[in-house]
This record gives structure tokens, C-alpha cells and sequence, in this order.
């Protein structure tokens, strides 16, 4: 099955098929809440379905060379690194206020149905189909859009886990519609491999710095967004999925770095094969929910903070709790959800995962 509804949907909807017997891809992102990625992966460690996350750039050789950059030291220890998407500019709304008026909703949709787990809200044209994405109550905004693509690079790269703190910036959030845009900084512990991390994730155009030496003349990463990895050594920044990678200085980039990594066959555009491949039981999936759940808990933090009221948050996979603000625990997962698209409230502890 590959579900690809709005993220609001995409738990109840892959627990439900997971535990028919069903091999399940949900396309990015995996959830709309923290508590929800978890649950889809305990129900996938339970069922032993295939599953996969549809972060195409994962197949891709470009991704994997860009792991391979940065693991073999070619810009030396990373303690900085800077994520960016164009998003949401020029593609749906987004610090918008409620609409006034109902409208009926057109025939061939069933908009109870569309609701699924969230309020019951009357239909308005603000609100689908697409413009979902920017509301709180079905989407999860450019983080839901784009980072299962970007910062994917840097969380797989660098194998970063959890963070220790997580902090959002905006500037018009009305708690309905996600900000136009924003700036979330996460602060990740050092392990023995590398030292600790500082990454910023900017939506809505907004971009980091240049890097001293960087043409002024020229753009960084790709229209859709970037990332830019500062190192002891030099500067690497490439685009999404890993392409159009950049080295300042740019002798760095001289030289193909040592293959670490396996490449799948057609590349990204092989993404959805390899989750057929691994159900024939040829491979294994690149991005199943052991690795997209802890992903997607990472990226969704950014959220829980903003509706924290863009404060400072820690966060305890295994508690599934802010332990340092425990009313923020609220953001974690939906409240009161619709029946029957209520989840399980158990939800098994586990460990981040690195797949190759």
C-alpha cells in the first residue's frame, strides 16, 4: 500500500494496513505528530511488514556521496550546519487566519472522511485540496515538506540521533496556521565519532550567511532549498537530495571521496522499486520506519516547540515526554482525537537506527 493522504491521516492509516499484513510506503512526511512516528514504528517492528519513507533522495547516489564527504573527513569535524527550504513561499498559504465563512464542500468529497482524527471543522476552500499543508489541525507546514529531504543529509551524514535542545523562532504564528516563516535550532550531543552539532533548519526563504569565499555572484544549494555543513577544514554545500554539491575551498571538492555507502540501482528514482525489492525479499529498505520514525520525531520537535510559545525544549524519546516543560508534553500528539482515528497509547521505547 503507499499512502499518500494528508500527513494527519498517515498513522491511523499505516498502523491500520501494518497490521492486516500489509507492506506499507507513506510518502514524507511519516506522521503529523511525534507520538504518532513512534507508533508506526513499533507497530512495523511488531508486524515485520516492509516499510518505507518516501524521502526519495535517500536511493540517490548524490545523498550517498555526500555521506561519504563528509564521513571520510574531506572537510574535517562538523560543528555546524545550516538547513533551508524555499517553502512555503509561492506554494500554499501559510500565517493565514481562520475563514468566516463555510462552503459546501464539493460532491465527490467526503470531507468527514478528509478530517479524519482532527476537529470538526466545516469545509472551506482554505483548507483543501492542498492549502492543507499550511494548518496546524492537517499539515505540518515546510518542515513536513522538505526537510524529510534536506535535513535527512545531515541527520543521516552525521548521525546525529536525538538532540538535547530544541528552539523555534516566528514571527506571526497564530497557533492555527503555521508561520510563513521560521528558524529551528537544534543542539545535538557529542558522541565518540564526532564533536557536538549545532543545526539550524530556516523555512520561508530565509537563508544562512554565505560562507567567507563563496561567489558572490552565485546561489547556494537549489531553488527548493540547501544545506551547507561548516568544518574544521572547509565549507561543503549542496542541494536537495544531495545535489549540486559546492566545496569552499573548492580544491576540496578536486577528488571523489572513498565509496562507503551501496548505491541502489536507478538512484532516487529507484526509492519506491527498492521498497518493492525488499517485499520480494532482494534487499533491504533504505528508509524503513526504524530509520523515517526517529527522522521524523527529530523534525517534528521544531513544531512542538513553536506551540510551546517558541520556547527552549528537551526531549525524551523513551518517555515520549519534554522534560523540561511538561506542558508542552500536549504537542507530542493529538488531543481528543476523532473516533475511530484514535491511536494505541502504548508505545515502545527503542533506539535511533543508521541505515546504509
Amino acid at each position: 500500500m503507499v499512502i499518500a493522504t494528508p500527513d494527519h491521516t498517515h498513522a491511523k492509516i499505516a498502523i491500520d494496513a501494518m497490521r492486516r499484513g500489509t507492506h506499507v510506503y507513506v510518502q514524507k512526511p511519516l506522521t503529523w505528530s511525534v507520538a504518532e512516528a513512534q507508533a508506526v514504528e513499533q507497530v512495523a517492528r511488531e508486524t515485520g511488514v516492509v516499510t518505507q519513507m518516501g524521502n526519495q533522495g535517500h536511493s540517490g547516489d548524490a545523498g550517498r556521496r555526500i555521506n561519504e564527504y563528509i564521513r571520510s573527513g574531506r572537510i574535517g569535524d562538523v560543528e555546524q550546519v545550516h538547513v533551508w527550504t524555499d517553502r512555503p513561499v509561492g506554494w500554499w498559504p501559510q500565517g493565514v487566519d481562520m475563514p468566516k465563512t463555510v462552503q459546501r464542500p464539493p460532491d465527490k468529497l467526503k470531507w468527514d472522511l478528509f478530517l479524519g482524527p482532527a476537529p470538526n471543522e466545516p469545509y472551506h476552500e482554505a483548507f483543501h485540496p492542498f492549502r492543507w499543508r499550511g494548518w496546524v489541525q492537517y499539515g505540518t507546514g515546510a518542515v513536513g515538506d522538505m526537510a524529510a529531504h534536506l535535513l535527512d543529509h545531515p541527520w543521516w551524514a552525521l548521525e546525529l540521533g536525538y538532540p538535547t535542545t530544541v528552539e523555534t523562532t516566528a514571527a506571526n504564528f497564530n497557533g492555527v496556521s503555521w508561520p510563513d516563516a521560521a528558524r529551528v535550532y537544534y543542539d545535538f550531543p557529542a558522541t565518540e565519532h564526532r564533536p557536538a552539532v549545532e543545526l539550524t533548519w530556516s523555512t520561508g526563504g530565509l537563508k544562512p550567511e554565505r560562507p567567507e569565499g563563496w561567489p558572490e555572484d552565485e546561489t547556494m544549494g537549489t531553488s527548493s532549498g540547501g544545506v551547507l555543513y561548516e568544518g574544521t577544514e572547509g565549507t561543503l554545500v549542496h542541494g536537495k537530495w544531495g545535489n549540486q554539491p559546492r566545496f569552499v575551498p573548492e580544491s576540496l571538492g578536486k577528488e571523489d571521496p572513498p565509496q562507503m555507502f551501496d548505491r541502489i540501482e536507478n538512484g532516487a528514482d529507484g526509492h519506491e522499486m527498492n521498497w518493492i525489492r525488499a517485499i520480494r525479499g532482494e534487499t533491504e529498505p533504505v528508509s524503513d520506519f526504524e530509520y523515517a520514525a526517529p527522522l521524523t520525531e527529530v523534525m517534528l520537535l521544531g513544531l512542538v516547540s513553536l506551540r510551546a510559545g517558541q520556547r527552549k525544549i528537551q526531549y525524551d524519546p523513551e518517555s515520549v515526554s519534554i522534560t523540561n516543560l511538561p506542558d508542552a508534553d500536549q504537542y507530542l500528539r493529538r488531543q481528543n482525537p476523532r473516533a475511530p482515528w484514535a491511536l494505541d497509547d502504548e508505545i515502545a521505547s527503542r533506539q535511533p537506527a543508521s541505515k546504509q
